[in-house]
């Protein structure tokens, strides 16, 4: 039986239905609905998430890729044959150290039970760098304590280990004078200690995230004055930071008044409780910054001058902050050069639940976005926007209104675009997808996140002009398999698809969509 033609991404309309489907009612939230900003302990894990693996074009994997996959899918069989397994060993042990690292994260993702604690100690602790999490059955402090006799070590990762003291990593870091990158995320119990020994053992650090750690801003001064290389400071999520603390931090600097802190690139202030007070004196010591997230903070105002964002930033994040949409305008047309934006839920305060349910918190309305989509449409280095809860988007236009507008003239120029959580967006506001000029091409969206928005299958169509997508994410949506089927059709790319209490599409069918596609095409 013959396949039919696929439909040209530039299709305009639905194909014929390809079978009668029974529509369920739209009413009351299923029990995986979800909030549309949530803190990161209540992201859901379950989400019906369909994906598929396309053949790779134009690109040849390398020897060593092959035979790691190889090693990988076999290693099951080969553990059971005492006889190969000892003669493997044989070789593991000769595996070049740069590509333990590569090797150990493969084992991770594909078989983490088989990784006990001597079997990580014996093979696998060595190389230039190396990542661990709690998550690992094999893990134990035996195993931290063994990360120590690394010489060679670089990189370090320790990822959730909320039980180990404080003076387990201070001891350890004494043992890696020449490590560069630090990740210690999640590891709740460090503090002053390892931020001390930091500053005594480890002067080469150029990259440092302490995100849902203890540490204090005070203990940060020493840190920062002695490790002159650090361009990377994450300390999101820590609680008890204010800006009586972060003032210790600012009096501590003040005494070095020559202090710039000139290779500081990224810094990451998310979900802190500090404010203006506490950011703008810190960040104005950063002449040469490139990425700031002060998502959830308690900024609410902008600087008396604008200079303190210097112009060449390329990332910046103010997601739930106080902001009014006329400072953010000001704001980010100075900033001419920025790759990455995220303005979701402006106004909202935090993102908590209170502020979310209040939509006369938010700030962000169609006239902020219009003179938004004035001061950016030629900033033509931005490609990843997120829009994602400001739920007063659209209220007031339809169709041809601000959101429209807005995709036409800069979100069809990005390859991210979040507008999750936007109510009022309908599929008529996706019609800024289509070219409207031959030389104009199709969207360049390689990600588009429509979360919990009002479209439904007449947005098909316009979906289906990105022929570039890999990624779309369409959770609480009234879409129905119908639509969806156009859409793969003509995304020949597309490969993650989010169908989350999508419920005008079968349960059963939601986590492996793809395939009940491929079955219609044969069916057809």
């Amino acid at each position: 039986m013959s396949q039919r033609k696929r439909p040209s991404s530039r299709s305009t309309s639905l194909p014929v239905k390809r079978r009668g489907i029974n529509l369920p009612h739209f009413g009351a939230p299923t029990s995986d609905d979800s909030p549309l900003l949530l803190q990161p302990s209540q992201i859901p894990s379950a989400s019906a998430l369909s994906t598929r693996v396309l053949p790779l074009k134009g690109t040849i994997p390398s020897l060593s890729s092959l035979a790691a996959r190889s090693f990988v899918t076999h290693l099951q069989v080969l553990v059971q044959n005492e006889g190969i397994w000892h003669y493997t060993k044989r070789w593991l042990k000769l595996l070049p150290d740069a590509l333990v690292p590569k090797l150990f994260s493969m084992l991770r993702s594909a078989c983490p039970t088989i990784l006990s604690h001597g079997f990580i100690v014996l093979y696998f602790m060595r190389g230039p760098s190396l990542a661990l999490s709690s998550d690992l059955p094999g893990v134990q402090r035996q195993t931290i304590a063994s990360i120590a006799k690394n010489n060679a070590l670089r990189e370090l990762h320790l990822i959730g280990f909320d039980k180990l003291a404080d003076t387990v990593f201070a001891s350890l870091l004494h043992s890696l004078p020449d490590i560069r990158i630090l990740l210690l995320r999640g590891c709740s119990k460090v503090g002053a200690k390892t931020a001390q020994a930091m500053s005594d053992a480890c002067p080469f650090l150029t990259t440092i995230n302490l995100n849902y750690t203890s540490v204090s801003p005070v203990s940060l001064v020493k840190l920062l004055i002695s490790c002159t290389d650090l361009e990377v400071l994450k300390v999101a999520g820590i609680s008890n930071w204010s800006d009586a603390s972060f003032a210790k931090l600012l009096n501590g600097l003040a005494r070095e008044s020559d202090l710039v802190l000139r290779n500081m690139k990224t810094i990451k202030f998310r979900q802190l409780g500090i404010s203006d007070t506490s950011i703008y004196p810190f960040i104005s010591r950063c002449p040469n910054l490139k990425r700031l997230d002060v998502s959830f903070t308690h900024v609410h105002r902008l600087p008396s001058s604008t200079t303190v964002f210097v112009p060449f930033l390329e990332k910046l994040s103010l997601t739930s902050t106080m902001l009014s949409g006329t400072d953010v305008t000001l704001l980010i047309t100075a900033l001419p050069k920025l790759q990455t934006l995220y303005i979701g839920a402006l106004g909202g305060g935090q993102g908590s639940s209170a502020s979310l349910g209040n939509i006369s918190a938010m700030t962000m309305t169609d006239q902020t976005l219009k003179a938004l989509t004035d001061a950016i449409e030629n900033f033509d280095r931005l490609e990843k926007i997120s829009l994602v809860g400001n739920t007063k988007l659209g209220l007031t236009s339809r169709g041809d209104g601000a959101l429209s507008n807005f995709i036409h003239r800069v979100g069809r120029k990005c390859k991210h675009l979040n507008l999750s959580g936007i109510p009022h967006l309908r599929s008529q506001d996706l019609s800024g997808l289509m070219s409207e000029r031959v030389n104009e091409g199709p969207p360049r969206l390689e990600e588009l996140i429509l979360n919990h928005t009002g479209i439904d299958d007449e947005a098909a169509p316009f979906l289906s002009c990105c022929s570039s997508l890999v990624a779309l994410e369409v959770a609480g949506t009234k879409l129905t398999s119908s639509g969806v089927f156009a859409i793969i059709d003509a995304c020949a790319q597309l490969e993650k698809l989010d169908l989350t209490s999508c419920r005008g599409i079968k349960v059963a069918d939601r986590r492996r969509f793809f395939e009940v596609w491929e079955s219609e095409w044969k069916d057809t």
